[in-house]
């Protein structure tokens, strides 16, 4: 995916699922605005307790800028509650879904592989989230599927795009803002 292509066809196409099992369209998130979505590794990973530790104080500033922002997890539909339970977002402005299926992490052009889950980098990404006090719940999705960020224009565009290249690589929140701050300023000329 490219800054400014539209989001591919086979991206906007995919199906997620709500906590109840229902099927949503991805499209359909950025149909009524611009879209953070973040591709979670599986619910119960160790780096991912450490993303969401950074990424969840942020979420009132993306909401604050205009942008909905959806977490993607990869485990089963039950596992949505005990998520949003255990990073406290049940007041948040955040929407949790699943894509059991990895279909829409594929189309997202998203890492799956053993290296990236338990190669060298990964190795040191996990001692270091070990060593913040992070823990790994196993069993709550796909363990070798990495993350990423897709941040959607609401044309349909491709605004910003981070692939996670091990379990730790995800990018700074403060980077991710940045970004939501650029889409809003080119969407709203500033008065002369």
């Amino acid at each position: 995916m490219r800054k400014g292509e539209p989001v591919p066809k086979a991206l906007a196409l995919c199906k997620v699922l709500d906590r109840r099992g229902r099927e949503i369209e991805l499209a359909s998130f950025w149909a009524k605005g611009p879209t953070l979505l973040a591709f979670l590794r599986h619910f119960g990973c160790l780096c991912l307790s450490a993303q969401m530790t950074e990424l969840v104080p942020r979420l009132f500033d993306l909401h604050r800028l205009g942008l909905r922002t959806v977490f993607i997890g990869n485990g089963p539909p039950h596992l949505i509650d005990t998520f949003i339970e255990r990073f406290l977002l049940v007041d948040k402005p955040v929407e949790v879904v699943t894509d059991p299926s990895l279909a829409s992490f594929r189309a997202a052009g998203l890492a799956r592989s053993p290296w990236a889950t338990f190669g060298p980098k990964s190795v040191w990404d996990a001692i270091r989230a070990i060593g913040g006090g992070h823990i790994n719940r196993w069993g709550q999705g796909d363990n070798l599927q990495q993350g990423g960020i897709v941040l959607v224009d609401a044309a349909g565009r491709v605004a910003w795009y981070h692939r996670n290249l091990s379990i730790g690589d995800y990018p700074p929140s403060v980077e991710i803002v940045d970004a939501a701050i650029r889409l809003v300023l080119k969407r709203a000329p500033l008065p002369i």
